[in-house]
């Protein structure tokens, strides 16, 4: 199954989860980013002190703002739009590269989101490009801990956790999409497509529990 732009015949959308559902729980997504900040800020705490035991971080404090402060915030703000950047530019070049046109940058839920009007992926394509950020820029994070100067460190690992807390909708979505059949397609907007009303039981009954589930608590957060 490859990217398209004409969906069979036989394809339906698969009313029980509808994009609208997202916007409506963004609450629900941004707190439990929070959560996953907190534990990507521990492990790579953990790792930076195995790895590189003479980095000592700096205590957060309080204290009159300065040059120097202000100039290393807006190094930090600066670092953070350009990881925003690469992290988007992957979105693109999957997508461009399973489709052969380029996708259009829009904001969504107070960030920003990759969209490709009138294609359908396949689930594997749609996975590819929903997790290849996540997964590029925190190996590429890991690989360039035991190597960058001690100065760099703190950035780097706050910018890796960053991006990992930053792919929650990204991580989410996959897995729930990973509870329906290698048959569904998905436009970039996250709408699903079965082929008919009943290819999206062509799963195991444990999936459709949880995928259920998850349907059934999107609902009532909305």
């Amino acid at each position: 199954m490859k990217a398209t732009q004409a969906l069979p015949h036989s394809y339906v959308v698969y009313d029980s989860f509808r994009p609208s559902k997202w916007k409506r729980t963004l609450w629900a997504i941004w707190l439990l980013g929070l959560l996953v900040a907190g534990g990507s800020f521990t492990f790579l705490g953990s790792l930076v002190s195995s790895v590189r035991p003479e980095f000592q971080p700096k205590r957060l404090h309080f204290k009159v703002p300065t040059l120097e402060c202000l100039y290393s915030i807006s190094i930090l703000v600066v670092a953070l739009a350009a990881l925003s950047a690469v992290h988007e530019l992957i979105h693109i070049l999957c997508l461009w590269g399973f489709t052969g046109e380029r996708p259009v940058i829009v904001t969504k839920g107070g960030g920003l989101a990759v969209r490709l009007p009138s294609w359908y992926l396949s689930r594997h394509e749609f996975l590819v490009a929903n997790l290849a950020p996540v997964c590029l820029i925190t190996v590429a994070g890991l690989l360039l801990l035991p190597l960058v100067p001690q100065t760099s460190i703190g950035l780097l690992v706050f910018l890796t956790a960053m991006n990992f807390a930053g792919s929650t909708p990204d991580m989410a979505s996959s897995v729930y999409i990973l509870l329906h059949p290698p048959s569904i397609y998905l436009d970039t907007e996250g709408t699903i497509y079965t082929d008919g009303p009943q290819g999206s039981e062509s799963v195991p009954k444990w999936k459709q529990r949880i995928r259920s589930f998850i349907e059934s608590t999107l609902a009532k957060l909305a």
